[in-house]
């Protein structure tokens, strides 16, 4: 799990055919005629629309100028950095992987792998927790399953950890403190009512749009939300779609613990 949790091999997407960018984006800077300048003894006069020979002036973009080091060159390109984690079928992770093994296809057409690098750099994750009434039953399984996911990652990887119910709290900012992060999340205890949107709106525009680098979001919960008050779901997805970062949410079936067969979940939600 160690290698599936921080190890991502990334390839870069080229989507601008390289080829053509030479031909169609470089600048060039073209010499000019010196404006003409009045004395009290001359007028100025008025520049020639035609050259010595008679022929039009060439235009600027027809001209075969060379480029010099100071003059600017702009390239566009769309890059797209696609991180990817191979395991078999027995979650074990595959090592080894070159450029060739991978295809890339978008919208049915395979697209340019331009870059491609088996790299394990720090990255920072997000543990979030249902603490609420329905997980009061599951909270010691969610309490080591995030424990055992912590022990699984690199000493210098940081960990925020998050729980909600009532409320959304933060139990430790980001760090790699272990021994810290394992207390913070001994100390969970369970709440009533359910604000697992406003939870996640939280940790992603108030925690990780403030960190750069890797990011991810591992959500223990049931699914349910009972009391979000600032934020929905398909708040959640959209902004999920333009966070840098990567949502693992673990489901945790709480239904029969808390309903009895027909009881329904604390705090007025529905299943």
């Amino acid at each position: 799990m160690r290698k599936a949790a921080a190890l991502f091999l990334f390839v870069a997407l080229c989507a601008v055919p390289l080829q053509s960018l030479s031909a169609q984006m470089r600048e060039r800077r073209v010499g000019r005629q010196p404006a003409p300048t009045a004395t009290p003894q001359s007028k100025p006069q008025a520049p020639a629309s035609r050259t010595p020979q008679g022929g039009a002036r060439p235009r600027a973009e027809e001209t075969n100028e060379e480029v010099g080091e100071d003059d600017v060159v702009r390239v566009n390109t769309a890059l797209v950095t696609i991180p990817v984690s191979i395991m078999d079928r027995d979650g074990r992770f595959i090592s080894g992987l070159r450029k060739e093994d991978f295809r890339i296809f978008e919208d049915g057409v395979e697209q340019e792998v331009a870059y491609f690098a088996s790299i394990e750099v720090p990255f920072t994750v997000a543990l979030v927790l249902d603490t609420s009434g329905s997980t009061r039953f599951k909270l010691d399984e969610i309490q080591d399953a995030a424990i055992a996911f912590l022990d699984q990652l690199n000493p210098q990887d940081r960990v925020l950890v998050v729980a909600f119910d009532d409320d959304v709290r933060v139990l430790s900012e980001a760090t790699s403190d272990r021994r810290a992060l394992r207390d913070a999340i001994r100390r969970t205890r369970n709440g009533n009512a359910t604000r697992l949107y406003d939870a996640v709106d939280f940790v992603i525009k108030r925690r990780l749009d403030r960190i750069k680098g890797r990011k991810a979001i591992v959500l223990f919960t049931d699914g349910v939300d009972t009391a979000s008050r600032a934020a929905s779901l398909r708040g959640n997805l959209a902004d999920a779609e333009e966070l840098d970062a990567i949502m693992y949410p673990i489901q945790y079936d709480t239904f029969n613990d808390v309903s009895g067969g027909g009881g329904g979940w604390p705090g007025g939600g529905s299943r």
